[in-house]
Protein backbone atom coordinates (compact mmCIF):
# COMPACT_ATOMS: atom_id res chain seq x y z
CA UNK A 1 0.00 0.00 0.00
CA UNK A 2 1.51 3.46 -0.88
CA UNK A 3 0.31 6.64 0.95
CA UNK A 4 0.27 9.92 -1.23
CA UNK A 5 0.67 13.13 -0.16
CA UNK A 6 -0.85 16.17 -1.85
CA UNK A 7 1.00 19.15 -2.57
CA UNK A 8 0.19 22.49 -3.45
CA UNK A 9 -0.36 22.52 -7.14
CA UNK A 10 -2.26 19.45 -7.13
CA UNK A 11 0.67 16.96 -8.15
CA UNK A 12 0.85 13.66 -5.54
CA UNK A 13 3.83 12.34 -4.10
CA UNK A 14 4.29 8.99 -2.31
CA UNK A 15 4.49 9.70 1.43
CA UNK A 16 7.94 7.25 1.31
CA UNK A 17 9.38 9.58 -1.26
CA UNK A 18 8.74 12.74 0.08
CA UNK A 19 10.39 11.42 4.00
CA UNK A 20 13.22 10.80 1.97
CA UNK A 21 13.79 14.14 1.34
CA UNK A 22 13.12 15.38 5.11
CA UNK A 23 16.35 15.23 7.48
CA UNK A 24 15.48 13.10 10.56
CA UNK A 25 14.58 15.09 13.76
CA UNK A 26 17.87 14.89 15.04
CA UNK A 27 19.42 14.45 12.18
CA UNK A 28 22.74 17.87 11.51
CA UNK A 29 21.33 20.31 9.24
CA UNK A 30 24.74 21.07 8.03
CA UNK A 31 25.61 18.79 5.24
CA UNK A 32 29.29 20.28 5.24
CA UNK A 33 30.22 17.94 8.79
CA UNK A 34 29.28 18.46 12.09
CA UNK A 35 28.99 22.56 13.37
CA UNK A 36 29.66 21.14 16.95
CA UNK A 37 31.59 17.80 17.83
CA UNK A 38 33.45 16.48 21.26
CA UNK A 39 37.02 17.75 20.97
CA UNK A 40 38.45 14.55 22.42
CA UNK A 41 36.25 12.05 20.77
CA UNK A 42 34.47 14.00 17.88
CA UNK A 43 31.11 12.63 19.45
CA UNK A 44 28.21 14.80 17.54
CA UNK A 45 25.31 16.33 19.88
CA UNK A 46 21.67 15.84 18.34
CA UNK A 47 19.33 18.42 19.25
CA UNK A 48 17.28 16.30 21.91
CA UNK A 49 20.85 15.84 23.97
CA UNK A 50 20.18 17.91 27.21
CA UNK A 51 22.91 18.81 29.77
CA UNK A 52 22.18 20.21 33.42
CA UNK A 53 23.07 23.54 35.56
CA UNK A 54 23.38 23.74 39.11
CA UNK A 55 20.23 25.46 39.20
CA UNK A 56 18.00 22.09 38.06
CA UNK A 57 17.45 23.45 34.65
CA UNK A 58 18.18 21.08 31.58
CA UNK A 59 18.58 22.17 28.01
CA UNK A 60 20.54 21.65 24.97
CA UNK A 61 23.90 23.57 25.89
CA UNK A 62 24.78 24.41 22.26
CA UNK A 63 21.36 26.33 22.01
CA UNK A 64 22.95 29.05 24.05
CA UNK A 65 26.71 28.56 23.52
CA UNK A 66 27.06 27.34 26.97
CA UNK A 67 24.29 29.92 28.69
CA UNK A 68 21.69 28.71 31.18
CA UNK A 69 18.64 29.96 30.23
CA UNK A 70 16.98 29.84 33.85
CA UNK A 71 19.96 31.21 35.77
CA UNK A 72 22.20 32.76 32.68
CA UNK A 73 25.59 30.88 34.13
CA UNK A 74 27.85 30.82 31.59
CA UNK A 75 29.73 26.99 31.77
CA UNK A 76 32.74 27.13 30.32
CA UNK A 77 33.50 23.62 30.06
CA UNK A 78 31.40 21.01 29.32
CA UNK A 79 30.99 16.90 29.96
CA UNK A 80 30.88 14.74 26.21
CA UNK A 81 28.12 12.43 26.87
CA UNK A 82 29.48 9.76 24.97
CA UNK A 83 33.15 9.34 26.42
CA UNK A 84 32.58 11.64 29.64
CA UNK A 85 35.56 13.67 29.49
CA UNK A 86 34.65 17.84 29.92
CA UNK A 87 36.95 20.13 27.72
CA UNK A 88 36.60 23.81 27.23
CA UNK A 89 33.05 24.67 25.85
CA UNK A 90 34.27 26.73 23.09
CA UNK A 91 36.59 23.58 21.67
CA UNK A 92 33.73 22.09 20.79
CA UNK A 93 32.73 24.38 17.54
CA UNK A 94 34.14 23.54 14.46
CA UNK A 95 35.14 26.66 11.69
Amino acid sequence: MILLLWRRGGQPVALDQERKKQPAKDAPTDTRGPRVRCPLCAWVPRAGDRWSCACGCTWNTFDTRGRCPECSYVWNETQCLACHAWSRHAAWYVD
